[in-house]
């Protein structure tokens, strides 16, 4: 075995993964304190992607996700999951649970300046929240950080999973930052980090206005289509302006009319007719077969790069979906 193999397998198994393990750990404690707010039985049990993809990294495949190219993001996101934890100890004391208009739209301003695309609002629904995982607020503040389009369309590259880890990284640092933000003017504030997360964040970004998933399971906004991250920060703050409907519903016409995604898939992983998973999700994605190509082939992305709404505008593809009859 090669040296720099054998370093890196080490790593892996040494640090990396005890390092997950005991975040796991501590997000299972929290189910235990009082107030907390948990699963019920129709919530998912969570895919832990960070230890399937040690898994995988230690078998040495080149074209792993998990490469030197994404290591140095990966502890970043380590240590930003950890704080977004460690940091609840410092709600204490936040009782506002209130905003005006002119805080609300001091808020939307520090979220824009954190480098995300847009925000939403909305109620956390139960059964998002994954199994043996807590939430201390039901009010949720939906963070959309775009990923970048170039480095999209060269996938499946090194590049482009070096850019994923990068956006993931940026966008728990920013949850961090807007809990932080919320606590020090009075409220008190939850950080959920986009990778991994304690909820299931594509429908409740649907459910905050903000797109609509398509059948390669994901979230599809207006302006970036899939091309985007997803993160929340939950707070006791009770007045949000919460989104009553959603515009973007025509998109699952548009797609059932499509298909690209299903028939560019290099594992054949997403199904024409929806699914159930073993954790009880139902989608259109093979979990089984989609994961292991996924891992190997640098974080795959074929789906984000195929979908037309990565790259098309979405007034036309609009347009298109009307002229076939669907509203």
């Amino acid at each position: 075995m090669k040296l720099g193999v054998r370093i890196k397998k080490i790593f892996y198994r040494r640090f990396m993964k005890p390092s997950i393990e005991k975040i796991y750990r501590k997000e299972e404690a929290l189910t235990e304190k009082a107030g907390v707010i948990t699963a019920n039985n129709l919530s998912p049990v969570r895919f832990d992607i960070p230890l399937h993809i040690i898994d995988f990294a230690e078998r040495g495949n080149k074209n792993n996700l998990m490469n030197r190219s994404t290591i140095l993001p990966m502890l970043s996101n380590v240590r930003n999951i950890n704080k977004s934890i460690d940091s609840l100890k410092k709600n204490e004391n936040r009782k506002k649970v209130e905003i005006d208009d002119v805080f609300l739209e001091n808020l939307k301003e520090f979220c824009m300046d954190q480098g995300l695309a847009s925000i939403g609002f909305s109620k956390l629904p139960r059964h998002l929240i994954f199994k043996n995982k807590a939430v201390l607020f039901e009010n949720a503040i939906v963070l959309v950080m775009e990923m970048d389009k170039d480095r999209i369309a060269l996938a499946p590259h090194r590049k482009t999973v070096k850019m994923i880890m990068q956006t993931y990284n940026k966008l728990g640092i920013a949850a961090n930052k807007i809990a932080a933000y919320l606590r020090k003017n009075g409220y008190a504030a939850q950080a959920s980090h986009p990778l991994g997360g304690i909820v299931l964040y594509p429908p409740l970004a649907k459910d905050a206005g903000l797109g609509w998933f398509g059948r390669h399971g994901l979230l599809i906004t207006p302006e970036f289509g899939p091309r985007v991250r997803l993160a929340a920060v939950f707070t006791n703050i009770a007045n949000l302006p919460y989104h009553s409907k959603n515009s973007h519903s025509w998109i699952k016409d548009y797609c059932a009319t499509c298909g690209i995604c299903i028939k560019k898939c290099p594992p054949l992983a997403i199904k024409e007719q929806a699914i159930q998973q073993k954790n009880g999700l139902i989608t259109h994605i093979d979990g089984e077969i989609c994961f292991p190509y996924f891992v190997q082939n640098y974080g795959c992305t074929i789906c984000v790069k195929v979908c037309p709404f990565s790259t098309l505008s979405y007034d036309k593809l609009h347009k298109t979906t009307i002229k076939k009859g669907f509203n």
